[in-house]
């Protein structure tokens, strides 16, 4: 048990890590709603996290409880190969300032990421594989249809005839 506690606080840490937050940001962006104090003895394991506290960081980080909690995402039926519309995409970025969600900039920058290791500079769609959008889906932390449904709801998936 003390491995899964020690993974769930490893976890949260990972996660405000890897958005670029300090203790102190969190406690300011959620208007004082999780203190910076607490969060850290979370992080670290010295104070027991309850499941209102889990739920509420959990909406605070925009991840599924499961995911904070296993480090997985919910169940979901693959989707396969898609295709991203780039021209999109790129008026996407343009217009991505501090009013958009971590969803958001965490799925540009991963498009973004792919296109470079790719060196797909030039193409106005990309394909993500398989394993792309488990990889997505598990850094956004949410299940495979969500992640379609974004995109549709965005207009970046090309429709294929």
């Amino acid at each position: 048990m003390n491995s899964q506690l020690d993974e769930i606080s490893a976890r949260l840490r990972s996660i405000r890590r890897s958005r670029n937050l300090t203790l102190a940001a969190i406690e300011k962006n959620s208007h004082g709603s999780i203190n910076a104090i607490s969060l850290g003895s979370y992080e670290r394991g010295d104070r027991s996290l309850t499941v209102r506290k889990a739920i509420e960081i959990a909406r605070f980080y925009e991840v599924p409880l499961s995911y904070l909690l296993t480090g997985r995402s919910p169940i979901s039926t693959k989707i396969g190969k898609i295709m991203i519309d780039l021209r999109r995409v790129k008026i996407l970025v343009l217009g991505c300032g501090k009013e958009s969600s971590s969803i958001e900039r965490i799925t540009l920058s991963f498009i973004s990421g792919i296109i470079k290791a790719r060196q797909d500079f030039n193409g106005e769609v990309l394909s993500l594989r398989e394993k792309d959008c488990e990889y997505l889906t598990i850094s956004i932390g949410c299940t495979q249809e969500e992640l379609l449904e974004y995109l549709e709801q965005n207009n970046l998936l090309v429709r294929i005839k």
